[in-house]
């Protein structure tokens, strides 16, 4: 797919400043100063400054075949593709035998993702009684490409298997205290179940994901996966995870897309049912340029415990992400969330709001590294009941992660991931929900 990109580009930019000198050659000389001027930027390849300068002029030359060429040729190198479409659907209105203006409208339709237009006007192009041998054969080519492109888009699967093996230094997210000391002085040594146990682990994880197009713009993705996780000492922590989801995107001439989903994730904890989560989401995307994106995204979540059903909640979600893609792949992400539990429990409804930053950048061949920085602020309605103070915590997260692709459908992954959770109340008994975690893992995965 990225060599039929780059095969696109490399002919759009060969044949650009050439067509603006054959389209205009012989036809400028008694037209309007402005339009020489737009001529001239095109010709020093100043993109920007001729479609900003072709603006100040639509008003009084729109409708005039040379300008409209011009302007079309101006948008088109600035990156304004859907501008570009107008500018050449008014060049073949004025004159439909325009083999110049059918190829660009052609290139642009192809550039906002209109691939039917785009192969109706190459076709178009084709069977123009005068088009030169050499024209012929880029249009064939371009033709072919796309193509190419729409067949890649029909329905397929894809598969992923990983297997895991690593170390965890608190798997249950216990305390690092023995005992806690209550507000009348009174010290009560903790149960091992609630002390942070460290144990090897190795797991199993199999993804699969089916994509349907229903066109050009709309498509139905389907994605399942589940895993298996266990621990070498301590079986009770073991865990399986199933997911499924069915999510529709649509993609708009903008480029922006907006997608609706539906998700079901169980879990199995120790073999017995554990947790269920159903969620609907909603998500946005826009392209701002060629490296910048953002996003924003939302999710209504039914979340029911089968052994501790006091602590079944619904849960609103909101999120924002900003990525920066360059050498180096910089993402922004805002989050906040609201659990309010389903038994009238006040003191597990909670808001959460978090913030994290993650780079990913190439450091050698086949190698990349990935880091991460995380940290979430909850704070809960009520007072725990038990000690008769506020739960209200903070966690940090900070991992890393170096992956090695020079094996062909085969990544390897070596992950190193820190968690520290603090309790803001001065209660001494409350630091028992105080943890830290170290995790380190070697993975391997298999995509098809």
């Amino acid at each position: 797919m990225c060599e039929r990109k780059l095969m696109i580009k490399s002919f759009t930019i060969i044949t650009l400043i050439g067509f603006v000198t054959f389209f205009t050659t012989g036809v400028l000389a008694n037209n309007l100063s402005g339009i020489n001027q737009l001529k001239s930027y095109l010709l020093e390849k100043q993109f920007i400054t001729a479609y900003q300068y072709s603006e100040s002029l639509t008003d009084e030359l729109a409708g005039e075949l040379e300008f409209d060429f011009l302007a079309g040729v101006a948008a088109f190198g600035a990156g304004k593709y859907q501008q570009a479409v107008f500018a050449f659907e008014r060049v073949v209105i004025l004159n439909p035998t325009s083999l110049d203006g059918r190829y660009y409208l052609a290139l642009s339709y192809l550039k906002v993702d209109n691939l039917h237009a785009s192969i109706l006007e190459f076709e178009r192009v084709i069977t123009i009684e005068s088009i030169p041998p050499e024209f012929k054969s880029k249009a064939e080519i371009q033709l072919n490409l796309i193509n190419k492109i729409l067949a890649d888009r029909n329905s397929s699967w894809s598969h992923e298997i990983a297997l895991k093996i690593g170390s965890d230094s608190n798997v249950n997210s216990g305390s690092s205290q023995d005992e806690i000391l209550l507000a009348d002085g009174t010290l009560i040594p903790l149960f091992d179940s609630s002390k942070g146990l460290a144990d090897n682990t190795y797991s199993a994880h199999y993804r699969g994901n089916y994509s349907f197009a229903i066109n050009q713009f709309q498509r139905l993705l389907a994605d399942f996966s589940v895993k298996e996780e266990r621990y070498f000492e301590h079986s009770e922590y073991n865990r399986q995870q199933v997911n499924l989801s069915l999510r529709y995107e649509h993609k708009l001439l903008n480029l922006a897309s907006w997608s609706i989903g539906l998700t079901t994730s169980p879990m199995r904890f120790s073999g017995e049912r554990y947790r269920t989560q159903n969620a609907l989401s909603l998500g946005w995307q826009q392209p701002i340029n060629k490296t910048n994106l953002f996003g924003l995204n939302a999710s209504v979540a039914d979340i029911n415990y089968f052994v501790f059903e006091q602590l079944d909640l619904d849960r609103y979600q909101l999120g924002a992400f900003y990525r920066i893609n360059t050498q180096y792949r910089h993402t922004f992400l805002l989050s906040w969330y609201q659990d309010e539990n389903k038994k009238g429990l006040t003191h597990n409804n909670r808001t959460a709001t978090g913030a994290s930053y993650i780079i990913s950048y190439p450091i050698a061949n086949h190698f990349l590294v990935s880091g991460r920085l995380r940290y979430e602020q909850q704070n809960y309605q009520a007072p725990n009941p038990v000690f008769d103070a506020y739960s209200d915590s903070s966690q940090a997260v900070l991992s890393t992660e170096l992956v090695y692709s020079g094996f062909d459908k085969q990544r390897l992954h070596l992950k190193l991931n820190y968690q520290d959770k603090k309790i803001e109340s001065d209660l001494a008994a409350m630091k028992i929900y105080e943890y830290d975690r170290l995790e380190i893992s070697f993975t391997w995965k298999y995509v098809l």
